[in-house]
């Protein structure tokens, strides 16, 4: 299946300080120009999916979810500005690796650092499951490398990224000035010579040039600085989004890098989870699910609490319990939670619970809480009393 071109880097106001487009905005812009599928692609950070999702839905327009990664340059230059990768997800599976990616740097205590260092190889290599790479144009390191004119390093540098990604690697080229059709025809000769496709990619940090002052502003805000202290932009680039016509110009010497990205953004299929519960992967005996675990670990913990012949009403009310919590699919939290706890009592770290799924008996039996239920009642109508009792 091909499409026509679709924009396949694009940045929200979740780009923080780095792009003036809400969310809402940009998809309303595609839907305006009659197109089907759209990427969002924030650096280092998915903040904007799920409202970028629901936009498209609404507009009919199928959503590509990407992010754009700083990747370190390592020893392939003596520069140590971290190029960029953009980074598309196929499927449920790329989003988890998108995820982990930006997990890595907004989750790290030195996340600005580790951003401006950029991510290594290793790291890349270890999530890479589902996705898509664009080589990142005049950003990534494949043209920077050529631009100094180390053609053998970038080279290399796009035989590594296929190391990785393999058949879903491509070089992305940006025109701006004329002299960028000289340095693409490098990039697509490189191409050829590694196997690899080239894609018309225009990078979209706002949607009309009367924005590139305000783009101005927030990188003088970013920087903490004055207008005037802020680094003369470079002449004739462009970060605006283009429409379907000015593109086709301005590639008209590549067209096959147009049909590359409406191939790209065919293979890009739904990617968000679909609401369904996420737990994290149990390590259970051979062929045994976590409802099995469940019954089974409930089934020890109430012969330890109760003792061998615990009361009728109390079976009762356990199985009851165990059949509700496997209807609503929660068997693994209930194992996940009482691990945690008991490793927590064991190192002696202070826990507690709250709510009332802490009333229950399953959590009781499990020693996730620690309050002793008593039966009472005419053997039809079962109360139960909760009362405090010692830990351990």
């Amino acid at each position: 299946m091909s499409l026509e071109f679709t924009h396949l880097e694009t940045h929200s106001h979740y780009t923080l300080l780095s792009s003036t487009i809400p969310v809402a905005d940009l998809v309303a812009r595609a839907t305006a120009e009659g197109l089907t599928h759209l990427a969002l692609t924030d650096t280092n950070a998915l903040y904007g999916v799920l409202a970028f999702n629901q936009a498209c839905q609404a507009a009919g327009v199928q959503s590509i979810i990407g992010m754009t990664v700083t990747a370190a340059g390592e020893a392939i230059a003596e520069d140590k500005t971290p190029g960029q990768l953009v980074l598309l997800a196929t499927n449920p599976a790329g989003y988890r690796s998108l995820c982990r990616l930006s997990s890595l740097i907004q989750a790290s205590p030195e996340r600005e650092q580790l951003a401006a260092r950029g991510l290594d190889w290793a790291a890349l290599a270890e999530s890479g499951t589902g996705l898509i790479c664009l080589s990142g144009g005049r950003r990534g390191w494949v043209e920077r490398l050529l631009r100094i004119g180390d053609d053998r390093a970038a080279r290399d540098y796009a035989r590594r990224l296929a190391e990785i990604y393999g058949e879903h690697t491509n070089l992305s080229l940006e025109l701006h000035q004329p002299d960028d059709e000289a340095v693409a025809r490098e990039i697509a000769a490189i191409g050829q010579e590694v196997g690899l496709p080239w894609v018309a990619v225009q990078p979209v940090y706002c949607l009309s040039r009367q924005d590139w002052a305000k783009l101005r502003l927030l990188a003088a805000i970013d920087r903490n600085c004055r207008l005037d202290d802020l680094p003369r932009a470079e002449p004739g680039i462009d970060r605006n989004w283009l429409s379907l016509n000015e593109i086709a110009k301005r590639f008209a010497a590549f067209p096959e890098a147009i049909a590359t990205a409406g191939e790209i953004a065919a293979r890009c299929g739904p990617a968000l989870p679909n609401g369904r519960p996420i737990w994290p992967v149990l390590k259970l005996p051979a062929h045994q699910t976590p409802e099995e675990r469940l019954a089974e670990l409930a089934g020890a913990g109430l012969t330890d609490r109760y003792g061998s012949e615990a009361a009728p009403e109390v079976e009762q009310r356990l199985h009851r319990e165990l059949v509700a919590i496997n209807r609503h699919g929660f068997a693994p939290l209930f194992v996940i939670v009482a691990d945690v706890v008991a490793f927590a009592r064991r190192e002696g770290v202070p826990v507690s619970t709250r709510g009332s799924v802490a009333n229950s008996l399953v959590a009781y039996v499990r020693r996730v809480t620690a309050r002793k239920i008593v039966p009472r009642g005419n053997g039809k109508e079962v109360s139960m009393k909760y009362l405090p009792v010692e830990l351990g």
